[in-house]
């Protein structure tokens, strides 16, 4: 016997893909919303252990010489920072899958997003990965009295970074702001809608607590919408089978 599925013309979600799209919600839940905390939390250690956080500002004396004695942990820092951008990814690709049959522009839009902001969030990773700890190591091996001509490098090298980060911070917020003006008809809880509103805002804003804010609530929306993903996989693989037909083989 084989099995096939139909629905009026409009392909069911396979096995496979309820399989992988259940995958995708616990994983929205144990590691989207749990690794920004985890950064935060990381580098607040690094912060008792070393003086700093561990991506420095490279247009200071401080940052400059912080990673010339901590080029371990810089780079640590900007590789965990890149990683964020890949969970953040996975989860945009899932919402991908659950729309992008009945709403294939929107699905379409947003994991276009998702891939701009993993791309330009991994650019920013590994230039900083080859950037900060050599200037670092260059900084402190030069007298003194020649340090100084390394800040004008060290701005240059600081604003390439922080362009590629606002790049990368910019397809996020259209992501969630994409996620949250979603139709009623995509079942989308409130909560989702709203916090992907208030983090956006949050995160753009130019006051201190806007990132730790926006953290905070990007945990709480991530297990929000990973638990949406759960049901649609639940609701995806019931469809399959109370559609699927018996055939001869």
């Amino acid at each position: 016997m084989s099995v096939i599925s139909h629905s009026n013309g409009t392909t069911i979600v396979s096995s496979e893909e309820s399989r992988a799209l259940r995958i995708a919600a616990f994983f929205t839940i144990g590691v989207t919303s749990f690794y920004p905390l985890l950064f935060i939390g990381a580098g607040l250690l690094s912060i008792l252990l070393t003086g700093d956080f561990p991506i420095p500002d490279l247009s200071t004396r401080t940052g400059l010489a912080y990673a010339g004695r901590f080029p371990t942990a810089a780079i640590i820092g900007s590789l965990a920072d890149g990683f964020s951008h890949v969970t953040f990814f996975v989860t945009f690709v899932a919402v991908f899958a659950v729309l992008r049959r009945r709403w294939p522009v929107r699905a379409t839009l947003i994991v276009v997003g998702a891939a701009w902001q993993l791309v330009v969030g991994f650019t920013k990773a590994l230039t900083s990965v080859y950037i900060i700890p050599s200037l670092g190591t260059l900084y402190l091996a030069t007298p003194l009295s020649g340090r100084g001509a390394f800040l004008p490098v060290g701005t240059l090298a600081q604003g390439l970074r922080q362009g590629l980060q606002d790049m990368d911070t910019y397809g996020v917020v259209a992501v969630w702001l994409m996620i949250a003006l979603l139709p009623g008809a995509t079942s989308m809880p409130r909560l989702v809608r709203w916090l992907g509103v208030v983090i956006s805002v949050a995160i753009l804003l130019p006051w201190d607590y806007g990132f730790p804010l926006a953290i905070l609530l990007a945990a709480v929306w991530a297990i929000s919408l990973g638990l949406w993903l759960k049901r649609q996989a639940v609701t995806s693989s019931a469809t399959s089978a109370s559609t699927a037909v018996a055939t001869p083989s």
